[in-house]
């Protein structure tokens, strides 16, 4: 096999091999992750979250959320600080100063789960809830769209929005957002695939949910909001 032969093998194998892992050959394109977005006054527990690749066979875990669990991180003082201080503490604020995003464990996979998994706890009722997401195309065409950086530090860079946001609300559904590049980008609510109830319901608190508060966000101005559909068209499922 002459030299001209093996390069036009080689420089196809190369294509191929971008082709085939399924997210940008761009180094400002990162590993994903799983975050949660939680009402100081309604908090829920993240115990765990991974994400499952079907076709390669790997389950990817996220690195422990630490004091998440059954909790709230910061005072309701430090949510007004990060939010705005009228912040009643019931919405489910979403900004990175205060929502948690683990890593994945290790080097992180850049390649994109099929599906993901969350399981969490509300303080309220004391259930543990899954969470299944399938991650469909339009998903992950919204995840590997390149952005240009705006403002700040970094404008003119390319950037993705690789990163999951839940936010978890006392009934047990959990709503999804992508985020990244000052973007927030709404990919609908979720019911649990499964629910536990406490082994002591002494533990519930059940007390009464406002959701005309509860069931709303709140967003810093930093951000921009879309839908899916804004993204990535439904025809292009």
């Amino acid at each position: 096999m002459n030299k001209k032969i093996i390069w036009i093998v080689m420089a196809l194998i190369t294509i191929t091999a971008c082709t085939d892992q399924g997210y940008p050959d761009d180094e400002r394109f990162r590993p994903w992750r799983i975050g949660a977005a939680i009402s100081y006054e309604f908090p829920a527990g993240v115990l765990e979250a991974y994400g499952i690749n079907e076709k390669e066979d790997w389950t990817s875990m996220m690195l422990p959320y630490g004091n998440l669990v059954l909790g709230s991180r910061f005072t309701l003082e430090n949510y007004r600080k990060y939010t705005y201080p009228e912040y009643s503490g019931q919405e489910l604020p979403l900004t990175d100063a205060i929502n948690f995003t683990p890593n994945q464990l290790g080097l992180g996979i850049k390649t994109l789960p099929d599906t993901i998994y969350i399981i969490w706890r509300s303080s309220n009722s004391h259930f543990r809830y899954f969470t299944e997401v399938n991650v469909t195309p339009q998903i992950k065409s919204a995840m590997t769209k390149k952005y240009i950086r705006q403002w700040g530090t970094f404008e003119g860079q390319n950037c993705y929005q690789t990163d999951f946001i839940f936010g978890l609300l006392p009934d047990g559904r959990a709503k999804l957002w992508l985020e990244g590049c000052d973007y927030y980008t709404y990919i609908g609510e979720y019911q649990p695939t499964k629910s536990i109830p406490p082994e002591n319901p002494k533990l519930a608190k059940n007390k009464p949910i406002p959701w005309d508060k509860v069931n709303q966000i709140w967003v810093h101005k930093k951000y921009q909001l879309q839908n899916l559909e804004d993204v990535v068209p439904p025809e292009n499922k």
